[in-house]
Parts: C-alpha cells; structure tokens; sequence
C-alpha cells in the first residue's frame, strides 16, 4: 500500500459529492471529511479488509475493483459482490461497531479515498437526518445482502 495526496480538496469533494452513501449531506459536512481523508494506492490481489478485523476506516474507491467475500465457520470464500469507482466499503462495521462482516480483496490495482471511524463518526454528527437515515438504509441493506449470501 502507498500513501499519497495527489487530489486537490476541490477534487476530494467532487469525489464526496458522487458518492451515494454520502448522498445528502451538506458542503460544511463535505468539507469536514474532505478535510480527514487520505488517499491510498494498492496493488491487484490485496486483502483490503479481513472479516472480523476490528473496524478503523471507511475506504471510498476512486478507481479500480475489489471483491467482497464472506466465509461461515470451515466453509470456502463466498463471493457475495464486487465494488467498482463510486462504491464505498468499511462503513458497515463503523457504524455498528462490530467486527468486519466480510473480506475486501482488491481484484485490480485500486486507489481509494480513506477516512478513519474516529473521523467519520466526528463528522457524521452533524449530518442532517436525512443523510444520516440514508447511511442507515444502506447498511441494513447490505447486512441482509451479506446473511443471505453467506448461507
């Protein structure tokens, strides 16, 4: 994994602004996470997430494709999804504060934005109801897409 800034905060918040998860929230709310986030290169084949890993961040993929697995007790890897641009990953255990629900390997040299839990969750305070309903939606929806899939 590299580490690097080369987007503009200009260019962090057009990335913010397109991404669905993040869809109602303000540009004083933008601007604080614009303001946390890092960027992050990574090489194809990289385990992003374990499952069951502690939560620290949340990961906004800017380009490349990442597949998310899940695995019950002995069995295989289970593909449950692939992320492309746009998608976001990680918020599921920030926001529930429970361990990683599934493993995100990278299937393509992949560059993500990158906020910590501590960061998100101090802006996520001031996110309108509407927004932070949203993020809720989302989640349920993807926890339920995970339990159908991993059975």
């Amino acid at each position: 994994m590299t580490t690097f800034d080369p987007f503009s905060k200009t260019e962090v918040l057009q990335i913010i602004n397109n991404v669905a998860l993040f869809m109602g929230i303000g540009p004083h709310e933008q601007g604080m996470l614009a303001d946390k986030c890092y960027t992050s290169e990574h090489k194809a084949n990289e385990i992003i997430i374990e499952q069951g890993d502690i939560a620290n961040k949340l990961y906004v993929i800017i380009e490349g494709r990442v597949l998310v697995s899940v695995k019950r007790g002995s069995a295989q890897w289970k593909r449950i999804n692939t992320l492309g641009p746009g998608d976001v990953f990680g918020e599921i255990a920030i926001m529930r504060n429970i361990p990683r629900t599934a493993r995100i390997t990278t299937l393509t040299a992949s560059t993500f934005l990158t906020i910590s839990n501590k960061d998100f969750l101090a802006a996520y305070q001031y996110f309108p109801p509407k927004a932070r309903d949203n993020i809720q939606l989302v989640i349920a929806k993807r926890l339920k897409e995970n339990q159908s899939h991993a059975q």
